[in-house]
């Protein structure tokens, strides 16, 4: 009997290696690891989530801060500090103020608010009394109150134009403010704080040192004023009012000091008899100055010792004499030859009046003719001369003009000059 054999099957298996992907299919191996399926997620949701939580935290605590801020709860000691809000500030500057002072801890926070409150532009100028623990709410209402209380004057003084010191001491006097000789003594021994200062002489002789630079208009004066804030306030007045660059320039080309054009327009205020004819008045004493051979003096009657009514015996003998007769008794005599214009050569040493500013515009500024004499009647018609012959003609007309308005004669159509 014949035998059978079976054959055993068998299942080839891989290597291990192959299985593994180790080795490739022509025999050498590739180092790779088979696929591995990754979960779903990671870190970067979670940094995410991270950042996200500390930005919450962050605003949180801010807006904590910001509330506590705003509520006045800023810890530390309750304290009364007086902040100054200036004139013009906004509320930024008034921020500023209230952190410079340990008011506040966040000047921007504050502005905003502010802002949101509309409270911008309410703000009271002066001082204000504020406490550290005060919520924003009463800051503002703090800051919001009128502080600066108004001030209390004397009635308004106006000094016209070609006012005297004298007379402004006399008025100062009658509206009780200071008294006569205190004024003087504070024009006379004081010193002030203006950029002319020391362009006004220390002459010994002088009346009044500041004659001529006590700006003459309408002042405010407080009830606790001294005679020394009177006159500082006067010669500020005159810095601000006179000495504009444009004067300044004509100042510097006149060939004349700053207090010697002051001098001539006093004589020009008064000679103008308040007409607006500065320009031709100065132009005469000009020409004057300008030929000291033919011309060595003013020879101004309102100044002169030779005529009754004027500076020597109207402001000098008052003071002097306590009258205005026509005699110098009491004057000092190197005073009264200093301010005589018939004596004097060349300008007096020291002005007779407090000039207004067309009178010293009109000075600076003087016409271009050859005039060298002047007069006035008794209806201040001006007659101008260029020789002394027609000054005397002129001199006639003027007496035959002021008959005829004295014995109610006068008729504009007549001509008086033919005598």
């Amino acid at each position: 009997m014949g035998f059978k054999i079976k054959k055993k099957k068998t299942k080839y298996k891989a290597p291990a290696a192959y299985r593994s992907g180790a080795v490739s299919a022509s025999g050498t191996t590739t180092g790779s690891r088979p696929p591995v399926k990754r979960r779903k997620g990671g870190a970067g949701p979670v940094i995410l989530w991270s950042l996200l939580a500390v930005l919450v935290l962050a605003i949180a605590v801010t807006l904590f801060l910001s509330f506590r801020e705003i509520g006045g709860k800023r810890g530390g000691e309750a304290t009364d500090i007086v902040v100054t809000v200036p004139e013009g500030a906004s509320t930024a500057d008034i921020a500023a103020v209230l952190h410079d002072n340990g008011i506040i801890k966040n000047e921007l926070l504050f502005k905003l608010y502010s802002r949101i409150k509309k409270a911008d532009g309410t703000y009271q100028l002066g001082d204000h009394t504020v406490n550290s623990t005060l919520s924003y709410d009463e800051i503002i209402e703090v800051l919001q109150q009128i502080t600066i209380k108004e001030t209390e004057t004397y009635p308004a003084i106006t000094f016209p134009e070609g006012t005297t010191a004298l007379k402004m001491a006399l008025m100062l006097e009658e509206a009780g403010i200071c008294t006569r000789d205190e004024f003087i003594s504070a024009c006379n021994n004081d010193t002030y704080d203006v950029s002319f200062w020391n362009e006004i002489s220390d002459n010994e002789n002088k009346f009044i040192k500041v004659e001529g630079f006590l700006f003459p208009d309408t002042y405010e004066f407080e009830l606790d004023v001294t005679p020394h804030d009177i006159v500082q306030q006067m010669l500020t007045n005159f810095e601000q009012k006179v000495l504009t660059p444009e004067n300044q320039a004509l100042i510097a080309d006149s060939g004349l000091t700053l207090e010697e054009n002051i001098i001539l327009a006093s004589i020009v205020e008064k000679e103008s008899l308040g007409d607006n004819v500065y320009p031709q008045v100065a132009a005469v004493f000009h020409n004057r100055l300008n030929n000291p051979e033919v011309f060595p003096c003013l020879e101004s009657d309102t100044s002169a010792e030779r005529i009754p009514g004027n500076f020597i015996y109207g402001v000098l003998g008052y003071y002097y004499n306590g009258d205005t007769e026509p005699t110098l008794r009491n004057i000092p005599e190197a005073m009264w030859q200093g301010y005589d214009t018939y004596s004097k050569e060349g300008l007096i040493i020291g002005a007779i009046c407090n000039p207004g500013l067309n009178a010293i515009v009109g000075t600076l500024e003087p016409v271009q003719f050859d005039y060298y004499f002047f007069i006035t009647d008794n209806n201040k018609k001006f007659y101008w001369a260029e020789t002394n012959a027609e000054h005397e003609q002129n001199i006639a007309t003027v007496n035959r003009v002021n008959a005829a308005i004295e014995d109610g004669t006068f008729d504009p159509n007549t001509d008086y000059s033919a005598g």
